[in-house]
Formats: structure tokens, sequence, C-alpha cells
């Protein structure tokens, strides 16, 4: 199947390129609406004008006209194509299956945060290569934690400041975009001991310095408090997973510009309710604190394909529709490092598209529903 699968793809990347070349190089999508995320209105009647990749124009047909093959996707509304900030391709399956479900499934941008013997980061330049289809990967090696602790995974943790540095050399080295640091345990530990924080100031701290040395961004595993705390303390770019943010770390992560990678769908599917809701409420206090909120599912621990399954939990601790939909698009093209070439359909972006069918801004349910999938200029679905 995977086998079929990739021929369809690779026919119509074909298929696109031809009629790119016959008609001077641009290619035009019209449909009945369109998402300007930025404002947060829908564009009626809407063209995406794309060239050698990427977006020369998006609108409103009244001011923008349809240039070279066009393809009409009718009553659909067109949205930048997803990005999911936190998953781990190589977990739960085959890695090429896992990329095609996620690409198919609307994300055309994914950051991988973790995986055994830098499988990740075969499978990314796979995928860059054309070998693979898949969305676009950022990604980290492995995952950093002390011997013995959460992360500790096959016999890759390691102990002591001066072993978190090297790994974080080592992890460079091999090519990787971003660094991964794990600081605290799961959900029931973090709300049973607010102060658990499983690694040492010292060793969070040598790794963030040697990566930012290497001009690589550190995502922290933290859920508890006093591991929130320490990781925006020792400056993490990112925060990996909902949970127990204190207040006024809070204050800190928006003048910084760090975001928390929601991860709620897979919390809500791993624990018992009563400790879910209790982590809902704390989530939903800090976001009407202000709390900078970027879309991750750590897929791989929930199905691949599965992503959008994020956007009703978002819902469910007070974000708006569309800042629901801002978190999978211009927050998380930011919390992958890519904020000038994904998260919106603007001229000079990468051409990541997709289509749903109906209306996400009144139904988010609408994201499960993806019916076309471009990626870099190219349809893949």
């Amino acid at each position: 199947m995977r086998t079929v699968g990739a021929a369809l793809v690779l026919a119509a990347s074909l298929a696109l390129a031809l009629s790119a070349r016959q008609a001077g190089g641009r290619v035009s999508l019209t449909a009945q609406r369109l998402l300007d995320v930025e404002r947060g209105a829908l564009v009626q009647d809407a063209v995406v004008v794309i060239e050698n990749g990427r977006i020369v124009a998006a609108g409103p047909r009244s001011d923008i006209a349809p240039q070279g093959t066009v393809t009409a996707l009718g009553d659909v509304t067109l949205l930048p194509g997803l990005i999911d900030a936190h998953v781990h391709l190589t977990l739960a399956g085959p890695g090429d299956a896992n990329a095609r479900a996620t690409l198919l499934a609307g994300f055309t941008t994914v950051q991988d945060l973790g995986a055994l013997g830098y499988a990740n980061l075969a499978l990314r330049d796979s995928i860059k290569s054309g070998k693979v289809a898949g969305p676009r990967v950022v990604s980290a090696g492995p995952w950093l934690g002390e011997s013995g602790l959460t992360c500790d995974f096959q016999k890759t943790g390691v102990k002591g400041a001066d072993a978190f540095r090297e790994r974080v050399r080592q992890d460079v080295d091999r090519g990787a975009d971003l660094i991964k640091v794990c600081a605290s345990g799961w959900l029931p530990q973090a709300a049973k001991q607010p102060d658990a924080y499983e690694i040492s100031d010292d060793e969070l701290k040598g790794a963030v310095e040697e990566a930012h040395r290497a001009r690589r961004r550190v995502a922290v595993h933290a859920i508890s408090q006093r591991a929130i705390g320490a990781a925006i303390g020792h400056g993490a770019d990112l925060l990996v997973h909902a949970g127990f943010t204190p207040t006024e770390t809070i204050a800190a992560m928006k003048a910084r510009g760090v975001y928390q990678l929601s991860t709620l769908w897979s919390f809500k599917r791993a624990n018992p309710p009563e400790l879910y809701e209790q982590l809902r409420a704390h989530m939903a206090t800090a976001v009407r604190n202000g709390l900078p909120i970027a879309f991750g599912t750590d897929a791989g621990v929930v199905p691949h394909g599965s992503n959008a399954a994020e956007f009703l939990e978002l819902e469910a601790i007070g974000l708006s529709r569309i800042d629901a939909i801002r978190a999978a698009t211009l927050h998380a093209a930011r919390a992958v490092g890519m904020a000038a070439d994904v998260g919106a359909l603007q001229k000079g972006r990468l051409a990541d598209v997709i289509a749903v069918r109906g209306n996400p801004l009144e139904d988010l349910r609408a994201l499960q529903n993806v019916t076309f999938v471009m990626k870099d200029g190219v349809p893949v679905r």
C-alpha cells in the first residue's frame, strides 16, 4: 500500500510540474473561502497564485486574477498548511507511513522531538530529498535526560553538566535542528509534587548554553511547576507539554516569545479524568493570564494523522477558534523557527495550502476533514 501511495504522490508531483511549465511557471487555486489567519477573517471567492513553490498572491478574486493553470476547489475553505510542533514520526509504526499519514491530514510542517539512533534525522533527510512523502521536518536528535530517569530510553541518558554539554555537541554534529531536554516526569507526578525536577540546574544550564552557542533552540520537557520555572529561568526556547505553569512565569514567556506546546489530547487519553480536569482547569487559567500556546500533539503517543483532534482541546481551555487555528499556523511557525516561511497564506511564503470542507471558524472539526493538501507548491492529496 505504501508503494501505491508513493506512486500517486509522485504522479501528482510530475503532473503539476508539467502544467506549471506549460503555463509559464504559475498555477492558481480557487475556492469559495480562504481564511486569513492574521486578521481572523474569511475571504470569499478566493484565489492563491503560486510560482516556484512560493505564494505570489492570495486574496479575493476581485483583487487578484487567477494565473497559469487553475485548479478550482469549489466549496471549501483554504488555509495555510498546519504545523504540529511536537511529534515523534518514528514511534508507533514505520516512519515513512507515519510521515505520509501526517501530511495527508494537512500537516505540512512538523517538529520531531525525539527518536533513538537519530532515526528522526534520517527520516527528515529522506523527506527533504524526495525519497519519502511527508511533511517538512524540523528535528531534534535523541531525548537528552539524566541516566535512570524519564528520558533514559535504552540507556541513552547521561549524568553531569559536562556530559549534557557533550551530548548537545554530539547532536549538533549529527545535524540536529534543535535540542530536546527532559527536566521532569509525567503528569501524575507533576500534579502531586509541584517541586518535582529531575535534573540539576547545572545540567539544564549547561545544555541550554551549549545549544545556544551552536545557535540551536532548546525544547524542555517540563510539566511540574518547578521544572517549568527552571526551564524558563535557564533560557529554554520552548516548553514541551501542557503543565502547571506558574503565574509569575507566564510574563517571562510572553516577553521572550516562549511557547508552551499543548499535547492536551494525549494527556486526556493517558490519564484519569479527574487528573486531566485538574490540568485543564490550570491551563484555562493560564490562557486567561496570557500563556503563549503553540500546537503540539506528541503524535506517536496519539495516532499519526489524527493530529487535528487537538484543536477541540485547545477550544476547551478557552482559546477562541481563530486562536486555536493560529496555534497551529502563526504561533507554531514561530515555535519551529520558520516564521518567515510558513504559517500564513501570504506573498513570499512557501506554498503550503490545505482545503477543508466547512468553516473552521464555526466548527473546528472541519480541520479533521481535509480534502486537498499542497506542500511547496505541489499537490499531494
